[in-house]
């Protein structure tokens, strides 16, 4: 009996340090005990290329371009304050996210806007009052339109439900009444955006079917159907016009390759569309490398001869995660080779990308704007919490990384 009691115990504790060493595995991978982590939820449309002009040398030094656009997209501040989560500074003192922004560098804030979203986030009534809260701070807005009930990029322009059913001149007069109704109640209470996208990573078009283009397919590569796509946007910019709003009108798309960017722009300022500012998303996986995207964003400066934004761009600090919602990125292999996935890694990315818009060509690059930094977890088992906590710009404790000097220290 002895023999059986020690040979049982042996058995229990084996099968507990296997329990734990796949645990542990499971770190590098997973974002619980039950479910590893997915591969990114955005794949890229298209392989990335370069522009077939030189590299820029960028150099870590800031450079002198005037009223450097530092910023944050913050649309999802009510979203976690809603389910527990606080902002804290480095020395661990819980404020209000926006006045934290501004002691370390921000100047921007940016809300995406969703029609009529299922959890109630990201409305027009969160956005007003996120605005008000912004402006106390004194920080700019930039405003994004989706023009859909969620997400909205190259692989998702959903209409709107209430949309669905509308014919041509009625989504045309949906999106310039939708434009006017948001942009004049901020400007009413006193807080005007000073950048605004009409349409969120359009790389593809918005509104599908309506809206829809790809290059070189048959179907959406059209002339009609860029002519549908263009009258959209166009209904768009002219609602934000019609309130008196003075605010920069930009175009943003997500792509890594140049002749799809080329494609883009040509085709739209063709159809006759008219705007201030080119905005572009850069993530590394997805976007190529520093010096591919460095050589596109020199081909759009001459091409264009417009300013450029890095709409959005981020990196993780770490692969480990603090909730049970799997993550865009947490394995090895989707991170870049120059850049791990620790505080200084991520300081390190974003100052690359900060020098790369700064060496844009005649001091086109206006801004970057990191993306997810407020996307904090909120709950150690929340299997609908944050895809982007490791890649936030606030800790697992809700600190604020030390990421920020790049912000902090740019001018």
């Amino acid at each position: 009996m002895i023999g059986f009691q020690k040979l049982a115990k042996l058995f229990f504790v084996t099968l507990i340090g296997l329990v734990i060493l796949a645990s542990t595995s499971l770190a590098t991978v997973g974002a619980s005990p039950d479910n590893a982590r997915k591969t990114p939820v955005r794949t890229p449309t298209r392989t990335p290329t370069i522009a077939p002009t030189s590299v820029p040398t960028i150099t870590p030094t800031p450079g002198t371009t005037s009223s450097f656009a530092k910023g944050f997209d913050a649309s999802y501040v009510k979203r976690i304050e809603d389910k527990g989560g606080v902002f804290k500074t480095s020395t661990n003192q819980t404020q209000d996210v926006f006045v934290i922004l501004a002691a370390n560098g921000v100047t921007h804030v940016r809300f995406r806007l969703w029609n009529n979203p299922a959890d109630g986030h990201c409305n027009k009534a969160e956005v007003l009052a996120l605005a008000l809260r912004a402006k106390a701070a004194g920080l700019k807005i930039m405003l994004d339109f989706h023009y859909s009930d969620s997400w909205a990029d190259p692989s998702q322009q959903t209409k709107p439900a209430a949309w669905t059913s509308l014919g041509t001149a009625q989504l045309n007069q949906a999106v310039y009444d939708s434009s006017y109704d948001v942009v004049n109640a901020m400007i009413q209470q006193g807080t005007p955006p000073d950048i605004i996208e009409v349409g969120n990573e359009i790389t593809h078009g918005m509104l599908w079917p309506d809206g829809h283009v790809i290059m070189g397919d048959a179907t959406y590569d059209t002339a009609a159907q860029w002519s549908n796509f263009a009258t959209l946007v166009k209904s768009g910019i002219n609602g934000v016009k019609a309130t008196g709003s003075t605010a920069k009108i930009m175009i943003h798309i997500a792509s890594g390759d140049n002749a799809e960017m080329r494609w883009f722009f040509d085709n739209l300022i063709a159809n006759g569309v008219s705007f201030d500012v080119i905005g572009l998303s850069y993530y590394h996986n997805w976007h190529g490398t520093i010096s591919e995207m460095s050589a596109n964003l020199s081909d759009m400066a001459t091409r264009y001869g417009k300013p450029i934004i890095l709409a959005e761009t981020a990196y993780p600090f770490t692969l480990g995660w603090n909730d049970w919602t799997n993550n865009v990125l947490g394995l090895e292999e989707q991170l870049s080779p120059d850049y791990p996935a620790t505080v200084a890694g991520q300081t390190a990315f974003l100052q690359a990308v900060v020098n790369m818009a700064k060496a844009i060509p005649n001091n086109q690059g206006v801004g970057v704007f990191y993306w997810g930094g407020e996307w904090i977890s909120t709950g150690a088992e929340d299997t609908d919490g944050s895809t982007w906590e490791n890649q936030a710009l606030f800790d697992f404790s809700s600190k604020a990384l030390s990421t920020f000097n790049v912000f902090k220290n740019t001018p």
